[in-house]
């Protein structure tokens, strides 16, 4: 498998990722997202599903187990490799709790009885280079859900019990819509969307577990089948209880924290104004919004958790601007220019104008690429 792309982690990065704090993890008390990870289990036994079996496992897994096993092709993982937090060269940072689910497989296809069904539900933190807004974060909380049975239970019916009876449980108020969606590992794969104030937000994908995917674990198709699912936690707890955005699953202020210890709908928290600037920055063409929002938290520093959102607002080639921008942006032949709207708000406290002048002054130094000392200013606000 090729890995000359692959960047791996500092040691520092690595540390940080495994000394987070696990939402899904039993504690005194339980996170919001435990209790509804365990009453979505205890709803589909009610329910006729059979009593889930969890499974745990490390948070540096195998490129085996994370892409691998589960039919990603290599040329797609290299592809993949500025998203994902390499180790070293053949271990990671799990991208995705569906890691632990081929050797769950393997397992329970070997004690498993004709006419007998298991549940597997893997949980857990998993480790992204994501964008970022109220719905993203880099270190999203997920939940796999796998039955196997007979090969008679994998039929679109029995997917679309499934969905219906997780959901029942986990945001009953709400409809939901569904999409065709492809994965490497299932057949008639689903994306499903919970409506939210009209308007959708993805909350899990599925499918009947591949053939394919059996064959290559050595499990009889002929003999096991069953469904596929994997859902985000941190989405449906926000559903469940109306939360405004996903940094306030971990944030520290007392109000936020007494809140996030029971299901009860969120009762708001003083939402302190916003702060919004446009970066204009020259760079390498075709960074993509992951590796862009990756280099702006790293520039951010300690100041990382006031970045609400970043979206890029236009990209332009050098041959497309004028020579007077050109000189401006200092940007060099071969680069192009990027539009930043970075948008800033601390959960606990208002950010003052010269606090966020000098993260966006900061932010504009790291992440610009073209000639030395040019780009536009950061340390007025703009117009």
């Amino acid at each position: 498998m090729e890995t000359s792309s692959r960047k791996t982690v500092t040691d520092s990065v690595l540390e940080q990722a495994l000394l987070m704090v696990d939402l899904t993890e039993s504690n005194n008390p339980d996170h919001s997202v435990r209790l509804l990870l365990t009453e979505i289990l205890q709803g589909l036994a009610e329910k006729g599903w059979p009593q889930a079996q969890l499974q745990t496992g490390p948070r540096i897994v195998s490129a085996e187990e994370n892409y691998g096993l589960l039919g990603y092709d290599p040329a797609e993982v290299t592809l993949g490799s500025e998203h994902t937090r390499w180790v070293d060269e053949y271990s990671l940072l799990r991208t995705q709790t569906t890691s632990q689910i081929p050797a769950a497989l393997q397992r329970a296809a070997q004690v498993r009885q004709p006419g007998q069904t298991i549940l597997l539900a893997a949980p857990g933190i998993t480790f992204r280079r994501d964008s970022r807004d109220r719905w993203h974060c880099a270190e999203p909380h997920q939940m796999d859900v796998w039955v196997l049975g007979d090969p008679e239970l994998s039929t679109h019916e029995q997917l679309l019990r499934l969905v219906g009876d997780i959901l029942k449980s986990a945001v009953p108020e709400k409809s939901w819509v569904y999409s065709d969606s492809p994965h490497h590992y299932t057949e008639g794969g689903i994306e499903v969307n919970v409506v939210n104030d009209g308007a959708p937000v993805e909350v899990l994908e599925c499918g009947r577990i591949a053939r394919s995917l059996l064959e290559r674990l050595k499990i009889d198709p002929q003999r096991h089948g069953g469904l596929a699912l994997g859902m985000g936690l941190d989405r449906l707890t926000m559903l469940r209880k109306g939360i405004p955005d996903i940094r306030l699953l971990r944030d520290q202020n007392v109000r936020v924290q007494a809140q996030m210890h029971d299901l009860n709908p969120w009762a708001p928290v003083s939402r302190l104004p916003s702060i919004a600037r446009d970066i204009s920055l020259a760079v390498t063409p075709g960074l993509s919004e992951e590796v862009l929002t990756e280099r702006m938290l790293q520039a951010a520093g300690d100041c990382s958790d006031w970045i609400e959102e970043m979206q890029i607002k236009g990209r332009w080639a050098f041959s497309d601007l004028p020579a007077q921008a050109i000189e401006r942006l200092g940007l060099l032949p071969g680069q192009e220019n990027v539009l930043l709207r970075v948008v800033l708000r601390d959960c606990s406290r208002s950010i003052t104008t010269a606090e966020a002048n000098a993260l966006y002054a900061d932010i504009q130094a790291a992440m610009h690429e073209g000639a030395p000392g040019a780009g536009y200013r950061m340390d007025l606000p703009k117009a």
